[in-house]
């Protein structure tokens, strides 16, 4: 089982300069220097925002920032939270001991047509050296480089990385992950709702397993088609390089594009709850999903599948952790006088949970429902797939569904912020396929 510790920042000793306020070029934003006095990772936090932008206008996306270390392009930043003050974290990658000098530029070229200018409200540098708990994950954490289809596009651009860690008896694994806005290609919008819970795309993207002393023993990656491959491609002072080959968000570790991304990747650990927790931690990613999902116009009320879906605070969220053998997992929910149910695969056999282990769905509600109007709450247990024959229906007399636990039941706000969650405790319950049991019922004072 993956297991985080609680992260540690223990920064090592570090100077920085005051702003410049005279930039070297009409184009640059900022110019600092920094020193440490051993070989360390550096990590920026750069609040920023961009005037008359917004992730949900087309030609007024976001403006790009680029920044270099030491004159040397180090990674590009794309603005999604527009005109809003925000503080993007990014790692600069691995330094040696001395002063270092870091400057960002505004990136026209790269930036939306109606972006004209960045204004940045501060820059925090930070530095971990060896010595640091962090140290290793930080020093072997992949940069991105984007998919060249998306350049200019302002699509299925990376949020948030993470990491977990898994220590044994002589390696230590530790698997990255990125949530990104969405994919352009594979799973449908609405299969993802109901199959996934967000129409983000969450993929991890590189594995590593190191020795007690700390030696790379094993590296691998997803690739396309969602195949493990091991990692033979280039590092840039110890972080692989990855590169984001295809429409759903899989990687290479060969490639060329002209943009690439390092993002400060956080510690977390899933082992009792599904990876869209992490979404709920980094609430404004919720907001991105929307507002990508109304520019590329996958949002219509009237909507009955395929690549369009109702707005995102029109939905019930649903974790839960469940076991299926053969089997799949729906859910169905009743509102308050109303005699409809409503249901997570909205009669389609491919959007049922098929997977073991944490989950989200999603449920489609009418416009303006409300927590408290939910009157009761029931989930299904059918078969996986299609069987046909008379042999596939003998293989499920022993199937079934075992929902353990189910985490947060929730709506999305104004703001598109998770809301609080129904109070519901479902003890471990057994389904025989064809089943279908309440597990939430209202009950309103007399």
């Amino acid at each position: 089982m993956l297991h985080i510790s609680t992260p540690k920042l223990l920064l090592a000793a570090v100077w920085i300069t005051a702003l410049l306020t005279c930039p070297a070029s009409a184009q640059s934003l900022l110019e600092k220097t920094f020193r440490a006095n051993t070989e360390f990772e550096a990590l920026l936090g750069l609040t920023a925002s961009s005037p008359h932008t917004s992730w949900a206008d087309k030609g007024s996306e976001a403006a790009v920032a680029t920044i270099f270390v030491d004159d040397k392009y180090n990674q590009d930043l794309i603005l999604f939270a527009g005109e809003r003050s925000f503080t993007y974290q990014v790692s600069l990658g691995h330094l040696e001991p001395g002063e270092h000098a870091l400057r960002v530029e505004f990136n026209r070229k790269q930036s939306a047509a109606k972006a004209s200018t960045i204004e940045i409200q501060g820059a925090k540098i930070s530095t971990v050296d060896r010595a640091n708990s962090d140290y290793q994950a930080l020093s072997l954490a992949p940069i991105i480089y984007a998919r060249p289809n998306t350049i200019g596009r302002f699509s299925d651009i990376p949020l948030v990385m993470w990491y977990e860690t898994e220590r044994g008896a002589s390696l230590t694994t530790i698997r990255y992950s990125v949530i990104f806005t969405n994919e352009d290609g594979g799973t449908q919008t609405s299969a993802l709702m109901a199959r996934w819970g967000r129409t983000t795309d969450i993929e991890w993207i590189y594995e590593v397993q190191v020795d007690a002393q700390g030696k790379v023993a094993a590296a691998t990656f997803q690739g396309v088609e969602h195949e493990t491959r091991p990692f033979r491609g280039n590092s840039l002072n110890g972080h692989p390089a990855l590169f984001v080959v295809s429409d759903n968000n899989n990687f290479s570790d060969r490639g060329n594009s002209e943009m690439r991304f390092a993002l400060r990747p956080i510690a977390f650990d899933l082992s009792h709850s599904s990876r869209e927790e992490i979404m709920d931690r980094n609430a404004w990613v919720y907001q991105l999903m929307a507002a990508e999902l109304q520019r590329e116009g996958k949002i219509a009320e009237d909507s009955r599948g395929g690549n369009q879906m109702a707005d995102p605070r029109h939905y019930l969220y649903l974790e839960a952790a469940s076991e299926q053998r053969d089997t799949a997992l729906s859910f169905a929910v009743k509102l308050k006088n109303n005699p409809v149910w409503y249901t997570s695969d909205i009669g389609i056999n491919y959007y049922k949970i098929d997977r073991s282990g944490y989950f989200r769905t999603t449920v489609r509600l009418p416009v303006a429902t409300r927590l408290n109007q939910i009157e009761r709450i029931a989930v299904r247990c059918d078969a996986a797939g299609n069987p046909k024959s008379g042999e596939d229906v003998k293989k499920l007399q022993g199937a079934g569904c075992e929902l353990r636990v189910v985490n947060k039941v929730f709506l999305l706000d104004e703001r598109f912020q998770p809301g609080s969650s129904l109070s519901l405790k479902v003890r471990p319950l057994k389904l025989r396929v064809g089943e279908m049991v309440e597990i939430y019922e209202r009950r309103d004072p007399p």
